[in-house]
């Protein structure tokens, strides 16, 4: 049985061992893997697209406008034929009509001033797009490591049951103990495995989980990339705040940026939607070649300006402006609610960060308290002096309070990516 275990387990490692050497890739690389080849990247660059070419349209009465038109009629009438102005039989035009938008209010200056922040805003969408897949991706890297951490704490703990096996069977032989205690070690064995597989079976989600986030196809489990890291403690989680909240003061942080353009958007949308009752006058230019027959054809030419002014459109012109109005309200509630927000993430976040470094510092203790307990423990037993259920127990609490330091780790880890995030980094 324990050679089963131990040649299973270092099928496992080799296996994992394997695909760390040809596989292997760090975070950084990770996410400019997912910023420049995964579909979400893709995703980002077409909706980018998208919102430049709508911004466009913002503008576009403003610029020169050409038409063409051809026309083909056949006519008739139930007038009497005169011999002094005969009827023509039918009618060929083909013309062409430009014109020009020379001045209607604000409403040029307008659109192009509301065209240039729709095209701000999407390039702020794109960041804050870029942000979210790096941080998808770093969350997934980290979700890797942490359940790797974990295998290797499960191997320790399958390993220690194993001495305990071994133990159990040897005084039971010098008849210190009874079978009980043989089959006791057994059982515990056997959970020690069963966790361990389990283990693995997360570890593997894990993975594939984080090539679905950089991109890759998950189909074959020998392709599959794996994060190339350790779970450790990450740096300079103060500097991180303070970068924070000089952002958050300085109102450049990239949720509030957004939040701030939205709002500069419907404040020029209003603008734009209370010219629209003002007249327009526009320089118009055209002209025409037909006949009823091609070798009459004739040409004809036209140049001036022309007045267009809506005196009364039903009422769409005035519910437009109500319409830009209530949007303004709204956009500027999301501004303060997303001030708000990012002041009452970033108390918290401090908050957390003072309160893990304290916890982390005495479950090391604890962790080193409960390996020191579980070696006494381990040595009682030997001498016949603690029960083999006894001893389980500080397994239990050794293997316990690694699992804890572990989840504090992963815990703080999970804060730094988070304050990177709103910081707006992509790495």
């Amino acid at each position: 049985m324990k050679n089963k275990i131990k040649i299973a387990i270092l099928i496992v490692t080799l296996f994992f061992s394997l695909i760390n050497y040809v596989y292997a890739i760090t975070l950084k690389e990770a996410i400019d893997k997912a910023l420049s080849t995964s579909d979400q990247a893709r995703l980002i660059q077409e909706r980018k697209s998208y919102s430049y070419a709508e911004a466009n349209k913002v503008d576009a009465f403003t610029k020169p406008r050409v038409d063409t038109s051809i026309k083909y009629y056949e006519l008739g009438t139930t007038a009497d034929d005169s011999p002094f102005m005969p009827t023509p039989d039918r009618q060929m035009v083909t013309g062409l009509t430009a014109s020009k938008l020379l001045w209607s209010g604000d409403k040029i200056n307008q659109s192009r001033a509301l065209k240039e922040s729709l095209m701000g805003l999407a390039q702020i969408e794109e960041v804050s797009m870029r942000r979210e897949l790096s941080k998808e991706v770093s969350n997934d890297f980290l979700a890797f490591l942490y359940h790797q951490a974990r295998i290797g704490v499960l191997k320790d703990r399958l390993k220690q049951r194993e001495d305990e096996l071994s133990d159990a069977t040897d005084l039971f032989e010098a008849g210190m103990v009874t079978n009980l205690d043989v089959r006791e070690a057994k059982l515990q064995l056997h959970v020690a495995e069963d966790s361990l597989r389990s283990g693995e079976s997360d570890l593997h989600t894990a993975l594939v989980d984080f090539n679905l986030a950089i991109g890759e196809s998950a189909q074959e489990p020998q392709t599959l990339l794996m994060p190339d890291g350790a779970l450790t403690r990450p740096q300079n989680l103060n500097e991180q705040l303070l970068t924070l909240e000089n952002l958050y003061k300085d109102k450049k942080q990239l949720d509030i940026k957004k939040a701030n353009q939205a709002l500069n958007i419907s404040t020029k949308s209003l603008n734009l939607a209370k010219d629209e009752s003002k007249p327009a006058i526009s320089l118009v230019a055209g002209t025409e070649y037909g006949g009823e027959k091609a070798d009459d054809f004739e040409a004809s030419w036209s140049l001036g300006a022309q007045l267009n002014w809506n005196f009364y459109d039903g009422g769409t012109i005035d519910a437009g402006v109500a319409s830009a109005l209530a949007q303004k309200k709204i956009s500027k509630a999301s501004l303060n609610k997303t001030e708000k927000a990012i002041s009452g993430a970033l108390n918290k976040l401090k908050r957390e960060v003072e309160s893990l470094n304290k916890r982390i510092t005495l479950q090391e203790d604890t962790v080193s308290l409960s390996h020191g307990n579980y070696e006494d423990a381990r040595g009682l037993y030997l001498t016949g002096t603690m029960t083999l259920t006894r001893l389980g127990d500080f397994n239990l609490l050794y293997a316990e309070a690694r699992f804890n330091l572990l989840q504090l780790y992963y815990l703080e880890n999970i804060i730094s990516i988070e304050i990177a995030s709103l910081i707006g980094d992509v790495i």
